[in-house]
């Protein structure tokens, strides 16, 4: 930590506003300064602005909202400002105070603090806040800041001349080592708790009621009784069940008798009312064995209607068709004779077509010989024209426009990336500004978090202990007043009271509203983590980001150096427009050469159209010629067909009947008559077929008369009529079966039902039980039941009785083992108690502090080298924290401190100052210090050699301030600042002298 500038307003005699900056010469060359002045003018003050800036308080006062003996008298506001730097970055502290309404006599308004961060970012706001940053910022609070960096007045020799009492507490107050205090006064408590602990599992094994011997053999015995008299109730129970069972079942075998032989007689009624319908079902029985033959009958007579009907139908068809074909044999001629007329009409329109055709290819062979003179002279111009030339230089002039549109975007994109720097690096500024804060809180939370788990800790500890006691309120109860303890054989119990009021209600509250708090701590500082650690991503993502921009924008940058470019923006532009006009003519006269190679082409292809036209018309002739030789054949086979036709439809004698033949088309006519000759033919051997098959029926049938009349002789119908009524339809024969069916299953049921039940009550009656009825039975099972319950009721209470002793010595047996396992940590605490345990903390703290001395003696004697190489600090040999002076100079010979005349124990003091300094600020790098003591006891070379030691620690990079009024210091020290006191006034005035 070092101090960059001091700035105060209106403290103690320091009228006014006032700065001293170290980082301006001349404490920019010299950086060991003297603060002089005569006594009383404000050379202390300085260092109270200091302390006030940083921590609200100086060594000697304090100020509060009601009372602040700092401010200068007829004044209304006074301020302090310190500027320091930690580890290469700088911050601000600021403290003031005002009085109301700006007059002097006004009442003291709260103070303002503010800590900050050299380029303007605040930090905190409020003072406790503020305090814990310095804190956390720093390494030091305010006692070790004023004993590390600003050593005051009187402070150099207290720890000297200090008793060993006095300089333990001085240790243990600059060092910190209050914390071995607090172990060994832990280790003492926690000793005590598992002493008393102990105790109380011992007086938990000693109430334990367990039975003796005797009652435990008494128990057994009326056990082994009480099992045999229940085995014998129960033999008596399982026959009286037995017996009630067989009684129950009998009565039920005797009813279920009597239901079967109910509904066998039920059974055998039905049957006899449906005898009728029985008796017909009977009587379809053989006429269904002549069923068959009689079918067979009805069919022959079926088949031999349908095969005379199908002969009818037969010969009015072929009728019908005779018919057809003469009527379509006239037609046919018709269409013959229209046909031979169409032929002859068809080639003379052949003929006019094709002197059509010989004349447009004389017009064809014309317009191709127009068209190539065309071709040659749009040749003959284009031979004019040079594409390749123009191409190459329209590319050249394309790629050099392409290579300054390059350049003028790399020195846009180069704009571009200076701005995204520029924004990058203000928002990497804002995450760090946000981070810090959040950083502090984290922090707070941390130190809370800590305290409240120690909290819950005592709590814990606490219901423990108050649940233990509780736990022995029965065994309390029991004790009588005037009456010894079983445990300890006191006859006066004073705890009982106090016991009996103890609640443990309130203590669970508190232990857990801690253990609510406590979660909300860790949940809020799970939130500020999650909330440090995505900053902390962002800060380093916007620092990558800014060195890969930084990187781009350096390629972009040697990219544009690279190339050589001496004009300016504006020429650049009015080279590009020259270009870009240079490009469009030359893009037109490449245009024009394109619409000539155009129109070139489509020449070509209309006299390539003009010669395929010429191809198609030959060709064209070629059919034509061709389609005639096939109309004068065809001419000739209609004309020979139709002579043919016309001999049949004479032959036929038919009258055609007087209609137009033209729509008849003359293929379909050949088509129809085709098919219905081949349907004629169809049908004649359609009609010998059915003759054939009718001369068989007509056998089949009287062979089928025949066994029909025979089979119904044979029966015992007497005509068919007899037969017929003997008949059944599907759903009458089904209906009667399933009545049959029925009827049958229910007697056949009934009889097998009351055969079991006969053969059931035999069964029973076979081996009578007992000659009692049920209900007696009955009665006498539910006595024997009740003296059953009462005989297992009584063997459960013996076991339970058994049971509960047995686990109450296992429940000792358990006591005995926790006992066992706290002895051992008991005896292991009372090892530990006895080598640093005590009530008031004493024994480790002084062993810590003896420690602690031995450092601070070694850092002394290193600065006792420097001033007087003469004296030597060691510790005494009888007291440990006891110092003794070796003087080297005198065979090293041990002195008291009190020995030492006025500079030697200035020099000693002043290097355990030193020493303190170092030994307090070991995690904190101290680049100032302040000297607020008088070196008026020092000789000329004891004060030069002091002045010396105090160069080498300027040299070796603190700055050193020296509070004096010594003559001889203000020669030795050239820089100086100066506090004068203006005649008559009270006030002073600072002025900066090298």
């Amino acid at each position: 930590m070092k101090i960059l500038s001091v700035r105060l307003q209106n403290l103690n005699s320091l009228r006014g506003e006032w700065l001293i900056d170290f980082r301006l010469p001349p404490f920019s060359h010299s950086t060991l300064f003297a603060i002089t002045g005569p006594t009383g003018a404000g050379k202390t003050t300085i260092l109270d602005a200091i302390c006030l800036a940083l921590y609200h308080q100086t060594p000697r006062l304090k100020p509060s909202p009601t009372s602040n003996e700092l401010m200068t008298r007829h004044s209304s506001e006074c301020l302090a400002e310190v500027e320091f730097e930690v580890a290469g970055k700088g911050y601000r502290a600021f403290w003031s105070q005002r009085r109301a309404r700006g007059n002097s006599d006004g009442n003291l308004q709260p103070a303002k603090v503010e800590l900050a961060t050299l380029d303007g970012r605040i930090l905190a706001e409020k003072s406790g806040d503020k305090l814990a940053l310095i804190t956390d910022i720093t390494g030091l609070d305010f006692d070790r800041f004023t004993k590390s960096m600003l050593l005051t007045q009187g402070g150099f020799a207290a720890f000297l001349n200090a008793d060993a009492n006095q300089r333990a507490e001085l240790l243990e107050e600059l060092t910190g080592t209050d914390i071995y205090g607090r172990i060994s006064q832990q280790v003492y408590d926690d000793c005590r708790e598992q002493k008393n602990q102990l105790e109380l599992l011992q007086a938990k094994a000693g109430a334990v009621e367990l039975l003796t011997p005797e009652q435990q053999q008494q128990l057994d015995s009326e056990l082994q009784q009480l099992q045999q008299r229940l085995q014998q109730q129960q033999q008596q129970v399982a026959e009286q069940r037995r017996q009630l069972s067989w009684r129950e079942q009998l009565d039920q075998a005797e009813l279920a008798q009597h239901r079967a032989q109910q509904e066998l007689q039920q059974a055998q009624a039905e049957k006899a009312s449906h005898q009728a319908s029985l008796e017909q079902l009977q009587a379809w029985q053989p006429a269904s064995q002549l069923l068959p033959l009689y079918d067979a009958l009805q069919r022959q007579l079926q088949q031999q209607a349908q095969t005379e009907q199908q002969q009818a139908e037969l010969t009015q068809q072929l009728q019908s068709a005779a018919e057809q074909q003469a009527l379509l044999l006239w037609q046919g001629s018709r269409c013959l004779q229209q046909q031979l007329q169409d032929c002859t009409n068809q080639q003379q329109q052949f003929q006019a077509q094709q002197l059509h055709l010989q004349q447009q290819h004389s017009n064809l062979v014309s317009q191709q010989a127009q068209l190539s003179s065309q071709l040659e002279q749009l040749d003959t111009r284009l031979s004019g024209y040079q594409p390749q030339a123009l191409r190459q230089q329209q590319q050249q002039r394309r790629e050099r426009h392409y290579q300054l549109q390059q350049l003028q975007q790399q020195l846009v994109q180069q704009q571009k990336l200076q701005q995204q720097g520029a924004t990058l690096l203000a928002q990497r500024d804002q995450a760090q500004q946000a981070l810090t804060p959040v950083t502090a809180e984290l922090a707070s939370l941390r130190k809370s978090y800590k305290m409240l788990a120690e909290q819950i800790s005592d709590k814990r500890q606490l219901l423990a202990q108050q649940q233990t006691i509780m736990q022995l309120s029965e065994h309390r109860a029991r004790l009588q007043p005037q009456q010894p303890c079983p445990l300890c054989g006191a006859t006066e119990h004073p705890a009982i009271s106090d016991y009996q009021q103890l609640n443990s209600s309130q203590t669970e509250q508190q232990l857990q509203q801690k253990e609510a708090e406590l979660n909300q701590l860790q949940q809020q500082g799970e939130r500020l983590n999650k909330r440090e650690a995505a900053l902390q991503a962002e800060v380093q993502q916007l620092l990558l980001q800014q060195t890969g921009l930084d990187h781009e924008l350096a390629e972009l940058t040697l990219s544009i150096q690279r190339q050589t470019v001496n004009s300016a923006t504006a020429d650049i532009n009015a080279t590009l427009n020259t270009l870009a006009t240079e490009i469009d003519s030359a893009e037109q006269q490449i245009h024009q050469l394109e619409q000539l190679q155009q129109q070139q082409q489509q020449l070509k292809e209309q006299l390539q159209q003009q010669l395929q036209l010429a191809a198609q018309n030959q060709h064209q002739q070629q059919l034509l010629q061709q389609q005639q030789l096939r109309l004068t054949e065809q001419q000739t086979a209609v004309a020979s067909q139709h002579a043919s036709w016309q001999q049949q439809w004479q032959a036929l004698q038919l009258a055609a009947p007087d209609s137009d033949s033209s729509s008849n088309d003359l293929a379909s006519i050949a088509a129809s008559l085709q098919q219905l000759q081949q349907q004629s033919q169809q049908w004649l051997g359609q009609q010998q077929a059915l003759q054939q098959q009718a001369q068989q029926l007509q056998h089949s049938l009287l062979q089928a008369q025949q066994q029909w009349q025979q089979a119904l002789a044979n029966s015992c119908f007497t005509d068919e009529a007899a037969f017929n009524a003997a008949l059944l339809t599907a759903a009458e024969l089904s209906q009667l079966q399933q009545l049959q069916q029925r009827l049958q299953q229910a007697e056949i049921s009934a009889q097998r039902v009351a055969a079991d039940c006969q053969q059931r009550l035999q069964q029973l009656t076979a081996q009578p039980l007992s000659p009692l009825s049920a209900k007696e039975l009955s009665d006498s099972l539910q006595q024997q039941e009740q003296l059953l319950s009462q005989l297992t009721q009584q063997l459960g209470q013996l076991t339970q009785q058994l049971a509960s002793d047995q686990q109450r010595r296992q429940s000792q047996q358990q006591v005995l083992n926790d006992i066992a396992t706290r002895q051992q940590q008991y005896e292991y605490w009372q090892r530990l108690n006895g080598l640093i345990g005590s009530a008031d903390g004493a024994k480790y703290r002084r062993f810590a502090q003896s420690l602690t001395l031995s450092q601070l003696i070694v850092l002394a004697n290193r600065q006792l080298a420097v001033l007087h190489n003469r004296y030597q600090l060691a510790r005494h040999n009888d007291a440990e924290l006891e110092l003794v002076v070796l003087d080297t100079w005198q065979a090293d010979s041990l002195r008291a401190t009190n020995t030492l005349s006025g500079g030697e124990s200035f020099l000693v003091s002043l290097a355990l100052a030193l020493a303190l300094s170092d030994l307090v600020s070991s995690k904190t790098r101290i680049d100032s210090l302040f000297l607020d003591e008088g070196f008026g006891t020092l000789d000329a070379d004891t004060l030069d050699s002091a002045l010396s030691a105090l160069d080498n620690l300027n040299a070796s990079g603190k700055m050193i301030g020296i509070i004096s009024h010594v003559d001889a210091l203000k020669q030795r020290i050239p820089l100086q600042v100066m506090v004068d006191k203006q005649q008559g006034l009270g006030y002073s005035q600072i002025k900066i002298v090298s």
